[in-house]
C-alpha cells in the first residue's frame, strides 16, 4: 500500500504539474495570439490615419506645384495660405529645388542655394514616375528639428524642372502615433521604405537617425502589405509583438509594437501562485480538493486578465473606429465585435449579428455593388477592400471601409473575416478639400476679372503709345525723303549714306511698331474654337507666297487632313509665321523643300511640324527663339523684326499647347507645335 500510495502520489503530482504547466502555456499562447491580431488591426487603423495625412500633404504639394508654375510671384502668399490649411505643426516649411539640385526657395526666408542633388529622394523624383516621394529624416540646421521631405517633381514642357518639398515634423507624427499607445512600453512607429525611422511614439529624438534591421519582414519582403512578427527592439531592446501595415502610395510602414511585459504581466501572479499551489499539492495530497479550488480561482483571475486585455482591444477599436467580424460560410453564421454595433448604430441588446442585419444597414444604392464585390472576392480568392455607405436606424448616413479575407479548404470557401472601419471623418476631410478647391476657383475668377480690366488699360496704353510714336516717325521719314529729293546732289557720299540709314531705320521702326501692335492684339483677342482645316489653310498661304515671289522654286509637301479645334484667325497667324519663316530662310538654298506634317504627341494633344532645309540656326541660342525682338540672323542676311516666333508662342500657349524648335546651321530647322484635341473650358482670356 505504501508503494501504491507513493506511486499514486507521484502520478498525481505528475498529472497536476503537467496540467498546470499546460494550462499556463495555453493561456500564454492565447494572450500572444490575441496581442498579435490586435497589433495588426491597430497597425491597419493607424495606417489609414497616416495615409489620410499624407494624402492631405500630397494634395497641398500638387496645389503648390501648380502655383509655382503658374504664378511664381504669388507663390509666397500661396505657401502661407496652404500651410494655414494643414494641421498646426505638421509642416515646418516649404522648399523648391531646381533641376540641378540647388535650393532656390525656402519659406523660412533662407534660400541659400544648398545642393541636394545627391539625395536619394531627389534622384527618385527626377527619374521616377510623378508621385509623392518621402525622404529620410535629417536634423535641420535652420531650426534644429528632425524633419523629413514629402516631395513632388516639377515639370515644365514635359521636362524635369526641379522638386517641391514639404518638410514634415517627426515630432508631430510621433505625437499623433502616440495617441494609440496603450501602455508605457507599447510603441507605434513610422518607417521609411528604405528602413530609416521617420517617427516613433517612444523616445522619438533617440530613434531619429537610426535604421530598422534589414531582417524585418516588411524590409525583407517588400511585396507584402501587412503582417506581424516578434522581435527585440533595435532602439530600446524591449521584446514586443509587432503588427505592421504598408501604406499603398508612399511605401512607408506603420508598425505597432505591444510589449511582452505589458501583455503577459496579468498572467505572472496567477502563474506564480499556480506553481506554489502545485508544489503544495505535491506535499499534501489530502488537501487536493481545496488546492484545486484555489487553482480554479487563480485560473479565473487569469481569465479576468484576458478579459481586461480584450477590453483594451475594444477600447482601441473605439478610438480607431474599427470593428472586426467573422463569417462561417457553411453555417451562415456571422459574428462581430461591439464596435460594429456602434458603427451600425445598433443596440447589442436588441440586435443579433447576421448577414441580413448588415445587409439592411448598407445604403440601398450600394447594396448591389457590395454584393458583387463579395462574390468576385470569393470567386477569385482575393482580399476585398471596399468603401460603401451605411444608413443607421435614425437615418444618419456614414461611410465605412470593409476589409475581407476568404479562407478556403481545397476549392471551397469556408470562412471570411475582416474589419469594418468608420471613415466618415476622412470623407468629411476630403469634402473640406473640395470646398477649399472651390474657394480657390472663385479667387481665380476674381483675379481673372481684375486681369481683364488691366489688359484693357494696357491695350489702350499700347494704342496711344503706338500712335504717338508713329507721328514723329512719319515726320522723320518724310523730311528725310524731302531732303533726299531736294538736296541729294549737294550731299557727300557719306551724307547720302547717312540719309539712307535714317530712312531705313524709320522704316524698320514702323515695322516694329506694327509688329508690337500685332502681338498685343494676338495676346488679348477673344478665342473662338472652331473646326479648322490646317492643310487647306497652309495651301492658301503657299499660294500667297508664290504670287509674291513667282521666281522662287520650292518643293512643298502638305499632309492632307490636318484638322484641329482652334481659333481660325489665330491659327492663320501661327501658320503664316512658321511657313513664312521656312519660305524666307530657304531663300538662299538650292532645291529648297518645306514640309508641313502631323507629329507624335501625348497628354491628349495633337502635334504639327513645319520642316525646311534652309539656313537653320545654332541650338546654343535656342532659348532666344520665342523671345520678342531676339534674332539669330543679321538683318542684311534675312529681313525681319523678331516678332513672328514670339507671336506663335503666345497664340499656341493661349490655346493650351506648346511650341519647340530644333535646327543646325546650314542644315535646316523644324518647328513643332501641339494643341489640345478638345477645346479647353476657359481659353478666351489672356493669362500669360
Amino acid at each position: 500500500m505504501v508503494m501504491a500510495v507513493a506511486l499514486f502520489t507521484v502520478l498525481a503530482v505528475a498529472v497536476v504539474w503537467g496540467l498546470s504547466l499546460r494550462l499556463q502555456e495555453q493561456l500564454r499562447e492565447q494572450v500572444i495570439d490575441r496581442a498579435e491580431a490586435r497589433s495588426v488591426q491597430l497597425a491597419d487603423a493607424m495606417g489609414g490615419q497616416v495615409e489620410a495625412l499624407f494624402t492631405l500633404v500630397d494634395r497641398t504639394a500638387l496645389d503648390l506645384r501648380e502655383l509655382w508654375r503658374a504664378d511664381p510671384q504669388g507663390f509666397e502668399l500661396g505657401v502661407r495660405e496652404a500651410l494655414d490649411t494643414l494641421p498646426a505643426g505638421l509642416v515646418s516649411h516649404v522648399t523648391v529645388v531646381n533641376a540641378q539640385g540647388f535650393a532656390v526657395y525656402n519659406s523660412l526666408g533662407v534660400a541659400d542655394g544648398t545642393f541636394i542633388g545627391d539625395r536619394p529622394h531627389f534622384r527618385a523624383l527626377s527619374q521616377g514616375p510623378d508621385r509623392l516621394v518621402l525622404g529620410e529624416p535629417v536634423l535641420a540646421r535652420l531650426n534644429g528639428r528632425w524633419l523629413f521631405v514629402a516631395g513632388r517633381a516639377l515639370w515644365r514642357d514635359g521636362r524635369f524642372d526641379g522638386t517641391l518639398h514639404l518638410l514634415l515634423s517627426t515630432d508631430y507624427l510621433a505625437r499623433k502615433l502616440g495617441r494609440l499607445t496603450l501602455s508605457d512600453q507599447d510603441l507605434v512607429g513610422l518607417v521609411h521604405p528604405g528602413g530609416r525611422l521617420l517617427a516613433r511614439s517612444l523616445d522619438n529624438d533617440v530613434a531619429m537617425g537610426q535604421s530598422v534591421p534589414p531582417d524585418r519582414p516588411f524590409l525583407a519582403q517588400p511585396q507584402l502589405r501587412q503582417g506581424s512578427f516578434r522581435q527585440t527592439g533595435a532602439v530600446d531592446a524591449v521584446t514586443r509583438l509587432y503588427g505592421w501595415q504598408r501604406l499603398a502610395d508612399s511605401g512607408a510602414v506603420v508598425v505597432v509594437g505591444l510589449s511582452d511585459a505589458s501583455e503577459l504581466a496579468p498572467l505572472a501572479p496567477s502563474r506564480q501562485q499556480a506553481m506554489a499551489l502545485t508544489a503544495l499539492l505535491s506535499l499534501a495530497l489530502a488537501g487536493i480538493g481545496a488546492g484545486m479550488g484555489w487553482l480554479l480561482r487563480r485560473v479565473e483571475r487569469a481569465r479576468a486578465a484576458v478579459a481586461r486585455s480584450e477590453q483594451r482591444l475594444k477600447a482601441a477599436q473605439r478610438m480607431a473606429h474599427v470593428g472586426h467580424w467573422e463569417f462561417d460560410i457553411r453555417q451562415r453564421q456571422l459574428l462581430w465585435s461591439d464596435e460594429v454595433f456602434r458603427i451600425l448604430g445598433r443596440d447589442p441588446a436588441t440586435t443579433s449579428p447576421g448577414v441580413g442585419c448588415y445587409a439592411s444597414s448598407v445604403h440601398p444604392e450600394d447594396r448591389d455593388r457590395l454584393d458583387m464585390a463579395f462574390k468576385e472576392a470569393v470567386r477569385l480568392r482575393t482580399p476585398l477592400d471596399e468603401v460603401h455607405r451605411i444608413q443607421r436606424p435614425d437615418g444618419e448616413v456614414r461611410h465605412v471601409r470593409l476589409l475581407c479575407l476568404t479562407d478556403c479548404e481545397g476549392d471551397e470557401a469556408v470562412r471570411q473575416h475582416g474589419t469594418v472601419q468608420d471613415i466618415t471623418e476622412l470623407r468629411e476631410t476630403q469634402c473640406a478639400l473640395v470646398r477649399l478647391n472651390a474657394d480657390l476657383e472663385q479667387r481665380v475668377k476674381l483675379r481673372t476679372k481684375e486681369l481683364v480690366e488691366l489688359n484693357r488699360e494696357l491695350e489702350a496704353f499700347t494704342y496711344s503709345v503706338s500712335h504717338d510714336l508713329r507721328t514723329p516717325l512719319r515726320s522723320i521719314h518724310g523730311f528725310a525723303s524731302l531732303l533726299q529729293e531736294a538736296e541729294a546732289e549737294r550731299l557727300t557720299d557719306e551724307g547720302r549714306t547717312s540719309l539712307r540709314r535714317i530712312q531705313d531705320g524709320a522704316r524698320r521702326m514702323g515695322v516694329l511698331i506694327t509688329d508690337l501692335l500685332s502681338i498685343a492684339q494676338h495676346s488679348r483677342a477673344l478665342i473662338s474654337h472652331e473646326a479648322v482645316d490646317l492643310s487647306e489653310m497652309a495651301r492658301g498661304l503657299v499660294a500667297e507666297f508664290t504670287r509674291a515671289e513667282p521666281d522662287r522654286q520650292v518643293q512643298w509637301y502638305i499632309e492632307p487632313g490636318l484638322r484641329v479645334k482652334a481659333d481660325p484667325t489665330l491659327m492663320r497667324v501661327v501658320l503664316q509665321n512658321l511657313l513664312g519663316n521656312a519660305w524666307k530662310y530657304t531663300g538662299q538654298t538650292p532645291q529648297a523643300r518645306i514640309d508641313f506634317t502631323r507629329s507624335e504627341a501625348a497628354n491628349g494633344q495633337v502635334a504639327f511640324c513645319v520642316r525646311d532645309n534652309g539656313a537653320g540656326f545654332d541650338m546654343a541660342y535656342a532659348d532666344q527663339l520665342f523671345q520678342p525682338f531676339k534674332r539669330l540672323h543679321a538683318h542684311h542676311q534675312f529681313e525681319g523684326s523678331g516678332i513672328g516666333l514670339a507671336s506663335v508662342h503666345r497664340v499656341v500657349q493661349r490655346h493650351g499647347g506648346s511650341v519647340r524648335g530644333e535646327g543646325a546651321v546650314g542644315q535646316g530647322a523644324v518647328f513643332c507645335f501641339s494643341l489640345p484635341k478638345e477645346a479647353p473650358e476657359a481659353a478666351a482670356l489672356f493669362t500669360g
